[in-house]
Order: C-alpha cells, then sequence, then structure tokens
C-alpha cells in the first residue's frame, strides 16, 4: 500500500471556511479551485460538505495534478491523495512536492492570516481515500470473484457497475493506484493490466459523451 504524505488542516469552522476563501484569492501559477469538478460532483449527487477541489496545470519541474480537500470532521480537513491530469502516475516525490508548494505558497500564509494549524503526515492510501463509499463497495464485490483469468459476464456487469460509479462520482481515482490494489487482492498481472486498460478507456469514454450530451 503507497504511503504518501497527506496535508491536515485543524481549526474552527467558520475559521476553516474562512482560510480556503483566502487560499482562493492567493492561487497563481497555474493554480486553481476546481469548480468546475465541483459542479460535476453536485450535479451527482456526491459531493459531501466542506468538499473544495484545486488543481494546477504543469510547468517546468511540476506536473498537471488534482485533489479534494475533504472534511473528516467539522475542526478537520484534509488532502490525502495528489491525483495526475496529464499522466498516468505521479511519485511519491512529486505528489509530496505539489502538497508541499500548495501549502508553503497558498495554505501556510492564508493558516497563518486566520489563525488555523496545518501540518504535513505520512499517510498509506486507502479506497476510502479517493472512492465514495458505493464504489468501494462496487469495487469489492467485483473481486471476490474467483474468475481471476477468465470474467464471467456476472463478473462483466460487477466491473462495469464499478466503473459507471466512478464516472458518475467524478472521481480522482488513480489507475496505478487501482493496479496496485488489485495486485493486493492477488488478481494476476495479465488481468489486472487488462482491467486497468478498460478502466483508463471507459473514463475517457464516458467524459467524451457526457461532454457530447452537454453541447447538445
Amino acid at each position: 500500500m503507497r504511503t504518501t504524505n497527506e496535508l491536515t488542516i485543524r481549526g474552527e469552522r467558520t475559521r476553516l471556511e474562512r482560510v480556503l476563501a483566502r487560499v482562493e484569492a492567493l492561487l497563481r501559477d497555474g493554480w486553481k479551485r476546481d469548480r468546475e469538478a465541483e459542479e460535476r460532483r453536485g450535479r451527482r449527487g456526491v459531493l459531501g460538505p466542506w468538499s473544495y477541489c484545486f488543481s494546477c496545470t504543469a510547468k517546468a519541474g511540476r506536473p498537471a495534478a488534482g485533489f479534494w480537500i475533504h472534511a473528516r470532521s467539522p475542526e478537520q480537513w484534509s488532502i490525502s491523495n495528489v491525483v495526475p491530469l496529464e499522466k498516468r502516475e505521479l511519485s511519491a516525490e512529486e505528489s509530496n512536492g505539489l502538497l508541499a508548494e500548495f501549502e508553503r505558497e497558498f495554505l501556510a500564509p492564508a493558516a497563518a492570516e486566520v489563525g488555523v494549524s496545518t501540518e504535513v503526515v505520512p499517510h498509506r492510501l486507502t479506497l476510502e481515500d479517493d472512492l465514495s463509499p458505493e464504489a468501494v463497495r462496487l469495487l469489492r464485490a467485483f473481486s471476490t470473484s474467483e474468475n481471476r483469468r477468465g470474467l464471467r459476464s456476472d463478473d462483466h456487469r460487477r466491473w462495469n457497475a464499478f466503473l459507471i460509479r466512478v464516472h458518475q462520482d467524478h472521481s480522482l481515482f488513480d489507475p496505478a493506484w487501482l493496479d496496485e490494489w488489485l495486485q493486493q487482492q492477488d488478481w494476476p498481472e495479465d488481468t489486472r493490466s487488462q482491467l486497468v486498460s478498460e478502466y483508463k478507456v471507459a473514463r475517457s469514454l464516458l467524459s467524451a459523451y457526457d461532454e457530447e450530451a452537454e453541447r447538445r
């Protein structure tokens, strides 16, 4: 299981809301609050309270990436996973560097103004960091299959249900993390490769379908 840094923000709820508003005002150099991603999740009914998406464009030494700030409680918010937007996978160094840049340039100055604390700590990623409870349930249900080298119709049905749910959730679920999780569940390499490829194609196809539908 991968270990990356997690960025935690603690304080009174009203101050946490103020600090993120201040962060948004400070953003520059390709960083933005991704309100389009928030709206897409909101339309699907999967946007939880106090969920905010931020992203950055690529530049020298920094890949394009995005992440969600989620509330673990009204007085503790966290960023637990950074997801690539233009490449297959981020290294731990790249992920940690992006969090460090976000904290150094925007979050720390805003937190000092408002009076909340921030902390970067090592964090072991779990499915719950990136997937909704229903998507986690569907993936685990699929992974109970005993047909690891030749999926049957019921297996494909469960797998497709997971793909559709992840798309509906607009989840920033990294294909590399999916591959790693399947490996932990003892899926053979050839089947993992097929499933990860199907995952990437499905996400791209369904997103293209939604974009076309919105233009009509």
